[in-house]
Formats: C-alpha cells, sequence, structure tokens
C-alpha cells in the first residue's frame, strides 16, 4: 500500500506581531463500509448522492448505477458523509472534505488515504476563528489580483479549488513511481506530489486542461493552447518536455481530454458548450495525435470512431474500454460524458435541483443524447455524479 506522508508544517497566523502557532488537522485514519462489494461485472458505474428521491442533510446514502446492466445499487457509506468526491480512478474516489482537505478513499476496503493539505499551496492560507478548529477561514490570493480575500470555509468550498485529480497507479499496488497529479484553482494550474512527500509541487506560470499518466509513469499534460508538456520525474525532482502541435483550428473549446488509445496513443476530444437555462454538450470533436514518420511532426487528425470501444469522461480520469470490455448497454463507438461544468456550480440552497449535463455522443452517426436512466431522476444531487470503474484484477 502506498503511504503519501501527511505530516505537515503547522500553519501560523499573524497577530498583532505575534506568531500563534495553530493546530495541525486531524488526522483522517481508517474507516470502513458497511456494505458488500459492488459486483464488477456490473461496472463501470454512473456513482452519486443520494437515494435517487429526496436528499437530506448528512444523508449517507449513495447510488451506483451500471451502465452495462443497468441495475441499481444502493449503499451506505458513512466515510463520504458531507464530502465531496470529485473524481475516481484506479477503483478509488477523489473526496474533500467539509475543508477542502483532499484525500483517496475506497470503496471496497474502507480505507483512505490523506492527501497533503491544500494549505500547502503557496496561494492559499488559513486563520482560525475565536480559537476554535472546527470554524476554519480560508485566506486566498486570487490569480487576477494578486490581493489575498478572506473566504469562511463553506464559500471556499463553494470554490471547488481541486477540480481533477488522478494518480499513476493503484495506491493498493505494487508500483514503485507512485504519483497523485491535480488540476486546481482557477485559472487552472497543475500540482503533483510523489509517495513520502508532505507538500503539493507546482507547476507555476502554466495552465491546464486535462493529465494523464502514462505507463512508465510520466505525466502528459493538455496546456491551454493545445501544446502537451510531458513531466518526467526522478529522485531529483522533475523536467518538461514541451510538444508544439499542429491544430485544426483555434475555436476554443471550454472542456477537453487526454485519454491514451489502446496502441498507447493520444487522443484529444473536445466538448463545447451551448447555454440556454443551464450548461449543454453542443459539440464534440474527437482527435487522435498523428506522428509523421519522416519529417516527426505532430498534428491532431480527426476520427469517426474508437474501433468498436467507448470513452466515459469527467472530473474522473478518463477511461477508454476497447471493444472486447463494451458489454450489456454500452454502446460501441460513443462517449459518455458526466457532468463538470465547474463554473455552473450554483449556491448551496439551488446545488440539489441543478440541471446537469450527462449525455452520449455517437461517433459514428455524430448525435448527442441525454443520458437518463429510468430510476436516477435528470436533476441529480451535489456534488457532480462521477463515473466509477473497477477490474477484476484491482477488486481483489
Amino acid at each position: 500500500m502506498v503511504v503519501i506522508n501527511n505530516s505537515k508544517a503547522l500553519p501560523t497566523t499573524e497577530d498583532e506581531g505575534r506568531t500563534t502557532l495553530l493546530e495541525p488537522f486531524p488526522s483522517t485514519g481508517i474507516s470502513y463500509i458497511d456494505y458488500e462489494p459492488l459486483p464488477v461485472s456490473d461496472s463501470p458505474f454512473l456513482l452519486l448522492k443520494g437515494n435517487g428521491d429526496e436528499v437530506e442533510p448528512g444523508d449517507c446514502i449513495f447510488t451506483f448505477m451500471s451502465v452495462p446492466r443497468g441495475s441499481v445499487f444502493r449503499r451506505r457509506i458513512p466515510a463520504l458523509c458531507n464530502k465531496l468526491f470529485i473524481g475516481s480512478h484506479y477503483g478509488w474516489i477523489f473526496v474533500l472534505d467539509q475543508l477542502s482537505e483532499p484525500s483517496i478513499f475506497n470503496p471496497f476496503t474502507g480505507q483512505e488515504i490523506p492527501l497533503p493539505s491544500i494549505t500547502t499551496i503557496p496561494n492559499i492560507h488559513i486563520s482560525y476563528t475565536n480559537g476554535d478548529s472546527s470554524h476554519m477561514r480560508y485566506v486566498y490570493r486570487k490569480w487576477y489580483t494578486n490581493e489575498f480575500l478572506d473566504y469562511t470555509d463553506e464559500e471556499f468550498h463553494g470554490g471547488i479549488q481541486f477540480q481533477k485529480i488522478i494518480t499513476s497507479c493503484a495506491p493498493s499496488s505494487s508500483c514503485n513511481n507512485f504519483t497523485v497529479a491535480a488540476i486546481f484553482d482557477c485559472p487552472e494550474s497543475l500540482a503533483f506530489v510523489r509517495a513520502g512527500e508532505a507538500k503539493w509541487n507546482i507547476v507555476e506560470d502554466e495552465t491546464y486542461f486535462d493529465l494523464m499518466f502514462c505507463d512508465d509513469g510520466s505525466l502528459i499534460a493538455l496546456e491551454y493552447w493545445r501544446a502537451l508538456h510531458i513531466f518526467r520525474f526522478n529522485d531529483e525532482g522533475f523536467w518538461v518536455q514541451k510538444m508544439s502541435i499542429c491544430t485544426p483550428e483555434m475555436v476554443y473549446f471550454p472542456h477537453q481530454y487526454l485519454v491514451k488509445d489502446a496502441e498507447g496513443g493520444i487522443l484529444l476530444i473536445r466538448r463545447q458548450n451551448n447555454f440556454t437555462e443551464h450548461a449543454k454538450t453542443g459539440e464534440v470533436q474527437v482527435l487522435r495525435l498523428v506522428v509523421n514518420d519522416k519529417s516527426g511532426g505532430k498534428r491532431w487528425q480527426h476520427i469517426k470512431d474508437l474501433d468498436g470501444g467507448a470513452m466515459f469522461l469527467g472530473t474522473n480520469a478518463s477511461l477508454l474500454l476497447q471493444a472486447k470490455e463494451v458489454k450489456g448497454a454500452i454502446q460501441p463507438d460513443c462517449i459518455y460524458f458526466s457532468d463538470d461544468w465547474w463554473d455552473q456550480i450554483p449556491d448551496d440552497n439551488d446545488r440539489e435541483h441543478q440541471h446537469r449535463d450527462i449525455c452520449v455522443y455517437n461517433l459514428r452517426k455524430d448525435t448527442i443524447e441525454p443520458y437518463c436512466p429510468l430510476e436516477i431522476p435528470r436533476y441529480s444531487a451535489w456534488p457532480f455524479p462521477i463515473w466509477f470503474h473497477v477490474s477484476s484484477t484491482l477488486a481483489n
């Protein structure tokens, strides 16, 4: 089991020239769930908070809807109560607690691995009120003003500082290059941490759409102007190779995803939105990175199928099922999108009724249809629904 060093330098605050030592965050520890593991044959799932009807405050019921089978599993997971799940990878769920502190949670075992504190990011500081650590305030430096602004924990949590988290391998595996990478803040910056490290490493002066790990442990990040940045790690740190690529057009797509195909190549999916009363996917482009054997030039090329496979994209780590893995109600040559319109987050009073843009794009037909399972309401609870996938190897 990989262990992230969660020890933190004790935060301090300046009070009239006097430095006060603050208490560290409480240890997350290990918690357990009280249900049987989900059937692996029914994976992937759409994970939502609630029981499909009303969601009460403090409700610990979660719904797993099987995409291939259409079956619905409702489970009680106390460890996820009052937490925000923002994605999944390798059968683990990435969660934020009420103070935006990140961790990795395994719904099969109940094990939770704390990640370094959000306060190890340079532009985020904390201060307590009335000496009570349960009432925390954040001081956050806005990127566009470079000024520090004071936020309550509720206001800060609503801002969603971590937007996507992925890992280089399953935390429970025996890999020796375990790394966690995250997109955070606005504009979207890159942070990463390796096993044994106590704080986030920040990549400065760059903004990114999406992240993808390669089999060798290197990290590929899609830069805002569609260049690829390849991060390679060693004991001394990391270095970056920047790869400029000719793009078919310069039209801005607000959501873009990187996916590794069956041959180890790179796919780029671009998602455009049409806004009426809420965000709705209006256009999708799927491109493959093509390298000229003679000149070494690189370009994005449009493709019209996935060789019978299917994708699942959103805040979760991008997932591509090969044709032999497509089963049941999963449609071949289709992309299943969950909602990840972070800029459309309403306030707490409206979140439970906010429309969620969950849809299926068919490459061959070039059509977009809402994905609305009968037993799950179209208006789902906050947080965003996410795709959750686990293979038999990971379950074992």
